[in-house]
């Protein structure tokens, strides 16, 4: 039986640490293997993105300072007035002309402007110089047979001097403005040239890192770089033109790593080409340090589940017999689980139920007597409530013998007040009209007290009648009011109580005429009906209760409602008491 038993702990804990443990773990490792592989593509992709952007960004920007600076020699207004000017030799004016063209150029690191030459149309004026000469000179240039007489957009040829290169140009017109006539005529073009397979080749440190292709709208190439499959180029542009361009996203295309990019002022495609040995070389890393570490750990976590279940179920069942031999009557079982678990903590302590159950047996005993015995003392403590009002009844019919009414009156009033404040036929929550009638009761013993001193007023809804507040909230408000703000004052007082809805709020306004306060002494009293202490700090003790008020609001309907107050000194208080809407 006992063997039975200790093979079910066993297998139950193995089957419980594979559950929860080992198999667990297995698939964690498995989603991370899959989730760092997917990051480190991601990541390797990122910096295809970044390097492409990095690089077309160069390109981009290179050819918009071509053209700022063809829109800075069409401006020139030196070049304007020697091209139109017919004082000077041809040459000496070309010369000059030729050096405003040179200092406006941008250096060029790459040697990558094959040429910039002005062709002046001004046949009364010629012109010759190194960046300079006339249109006849033009027309009779290969690339002029083959420009359209687009302006200010490129277009591409063949380099005559060398076919394999192929070269953009450039054409910008050159105006003059007669501010007086306001007129304005062409006097010439001035053409830029520059080597394509300079503009696009890749920096000699992104050689290695990506492969270029350049295609024009109709799909020629204009320009590859080392390794670059043209047939295979094209195919992937059409591949990208028909998925829809997306700038800049590095996708894969045909097995292959693209990024494509429209130049849209040259007219051109451009596609950088990415090897796959980096991403497959992140793959092979992750492979090596991810796929061990999940089996070494994998292996570690299953011994140790297996050493800790068999030891745990040995333990388990020397509990189990133990818990058999004191179940026959044999109190005498001392000897302990081994371990600094919670086994050991459940065995000690049975091992003390045994030491000490016959004086828990005892001790309970004695307990119930004493309880009992405090019950019957307690019984004869208490006092009848019936008895208080007997009394009160007594003095108001001797009262009444004398004719003395007030007393039968105070009696009265005072008998309804206890028998509220006791709250023996009320709960926590009363209805307006019954804590308005308290109230009233209140005010006709304090206007017995103080006589003409000060006058009530009411001003309730009738449909608020039947909402229900809190319980004695309202008589130590009142109280403050007449003590603090109208029995200082010399006249006489008013005192108006209004119940009122505002939105889903209650709202009980207690205001007076009474002498008020300043700003000072109002803080302070906000702050000490706001503050959890119960300490006093220089307010007056009758506040005690509108603190006590406050406070029993807060804790019953949250932070929102509670006392709030209004003070001007000699002009009275008002003291604005706010409950959540409740009807009965």
């Amino acid at each position: 039986m006992d063997g039975k038993r200790y093979s079910t702990v066993f297998y139950q804990l193995a089957l419980f640490f594979f559950v929860a443990g080992i198999l667990p773990i297995a698939i964690l490792g498995m989603f991370m293997y899959s989730r760092i592989s997917s990051l480190a593509g991601q990541e390797l992709t990122y910096s295809y993105e970044l390097l492409a952007s990095q690089y077309l960004g160069s390109v981009q920007e290179k050819i918009k300072q071509y053209e700022t600076s063809l829109d800075f020699i069409t401006k020139n207004t030196v070049i304007n007035e020697k091209l139109r000017s017919r004082e000077l030799n041809s040459h000496i004016r070309g010369k000059m002309i030729s050096e405003e063209v040179s200092q406006t150029m941008i250096p060029d690191d790459r040697n990558t402007i094959r040429n910039c030459l002005i062709y002046s149309y001004l046949e009364d004026a010629p012109v010759y110089g190194s960046r300079v000469t006339m249109r006849d000179v033009a027309e009779r240039e290969r690339w002029h047979q083959i420009w359209n007489g687009v302006l200010e957009k490129w277009f591409f040829y063949k380099n005559p001097v060398n076919a394999r290169e192929n070269l953009g140009v450039l054409v910008y017109p050159i105006y003059y403005q007669d501010t007086a006539a306001m007129e304005k005529e062409q006097i010439g073009i001035v053409r830029l040239e520059v080597y394509l397979q300079r503009l696009f080749a890749p920096a000699r440190e992104d050689r290695n890192s990506f492969r270029v292709a350049v295609f024009d709208s109709e799909g020629h190439n204009q320009y590859q770089s080392g390794g670059v499959d043209g047939e295979e180029a094209l195919a992937c542009l059409r591949v990208v033109r028909e998925q829809g361009w997306k700038d800049g996203i590095v996708r894969n295309v045909n097995g292959q790593m693209v990024c494509a990019r429209r130049l849209e002022g040259c007219g051109l495609d451009l596609l950088l080409f990415f090897g796959r040995d980096g991403l497959e070389e992140k793959r092979r890393e992750v492979n090596r340090m991810i796929l061990p570490l999940i089996l070494l750990v994998t292996v570690i976590d299953s011994v140790g589940c297996y050493l800790f279940a068999r030891r745990f179920s040995k333990r388990v069942n020397y509990l189990v017999n133990k818990f058999k031999r004191v179940e026959t009557g044999d109190f005498s079982v001392t000897e302990s689980v081994s371990g600094k678990d919670e086994l050991r903590i459940l065995d000690d302590q049975f091992n003390h139920m045994l030491e000490t159950i016959q004086s828990l047996i005892r001790e309970n005993y004695i307990q119930e007597l004493e309880k009992k015995e405090a019950e019957l003392q307690n019984l004869q403590l208490q006092i009848n409530p019936h008895f208080l009002y007997n009394t009160l009844e007594t003095i108001s019919s001797i009262a009444a013998l004398r004719q003395a009414f007030t007393v039968c009156g105070l009696c009265g009033k005072l008998g309804e007040i206890f028998r509220y404040s006791l709250g023996k036929d009320y709960g926590e929550f009363v209805t307006v009209e019954q804590e308005l009638h308290h109230v009233e009761n209140y005010v006709y013993i304090q206007k017995v007290r103080y006589g003409d001193k000060f006058e009530v007023f009411y001003h309730v809804e009738p449909r608020l009648q039947q909402c229900m507040i809190l319980r004695f909230i309202l008589q130590p408000v009142v109280e403050n009011a007449i003590l603090h703000g109208i029995a200082p004052m010399a006249g006489k007082g008013t005192l108006e109580i209004t119940v009122e809805k505002r939105e889903e709020v209650l709202c009980v306004r207690v205001e007076d005429n009474g002498v008020g306060m300043d700003s000072t002494k109002k803080a302070e009293l906000e702050n000490y009906i706001s503050r959890p202490e119960t300490g006093i700090g220089g307010v007056e003790q009758g506040s005690i209760g509108v603190r006590n008020v406050h406070r029993r609001i807060r804790l019953a309907c949250g932070e929102p409602y509670g006392i709030s107050i209004e003070s001007e000194p000699g002009r009275g208080s008002s003291f604005l008491i706010t409950f959540p809407l409740r009807r009965r």
